[in-house]
């Protein structure tokens, strides 16, 4: 089961480590991502930086729809983590009805910009852009319940406060 999808194009890093980890209470962390999953560098340092005690698998989005689909992981609480919401859309694209997820925050996307795309802070840590925005609303159409959160300590961004920022 997924207890959240967060996009976040660091993929792994402290906050992530620490703080989502603690918050959500995954047995799993799945990072669903083409370019890591063939990037042994990236790989590494990932393994590096997830918390002990939870497991960690780097897959292409592709893989990773599958491993989510098979029942054999549905007792599992898995943290699902991609560097995009244009990627976590294609993961809940390929998942099956009762696989899919059902939360995407949208944490830090927009850190790492983007050649060619314009991005707006939404709250502090978190910046969206226009591509990202459109994806978010897509999902939140299928009844994701979509939002900003840099950290769950910290304050939320609905999608309308994503779409306001993006109009300033």
């Amino acid at each position: 089961m997924i207890a959240l999808a967060r996009a976040d194009d660091r993929l792994i890093h402290g906050l992530v480590a620490v703080a989502w980890t603690s918050s959500v209470a995954p047995e799993t962390i799945l990072v669903a991502n083409d370019c890591a999953a063939t990037d042994s560098f990236k790989k590494e340092t990932m393994r590096l930086a997830k918390p002990a005690g939870v497991k960690l698998f780097i897959k292409s989005v592709e893989s990773s729809a599958k491993a989510l689909n098979n029942p054999i992981n549905d007792s599992k609480r898995i943290l699902l983590i991609t560097a995009s919401v244009e990627d976590a859309e294609r993961v809940y694209s390929l998942l099956d009805e009762s696989h899919k997820f059902t939360v995407l925050d949208i944490g830090t996307a927009g850190i790492v910009k983007k050649e060619g795309e314009t991005y707006k802070l939404v709250i502090p840590g978190v910046y969206v852009s226009k591509e990202e925005y459109e994806a978010a609303k897509r999902l939140a159409q299928k009844g994701v319940d979509v939002f900003c959160q840099a950290n769950p300590a910290l304050e939320k961004a609905s999608l309308s406060d994503m779409g306001k920022a993006l109009e300033k």
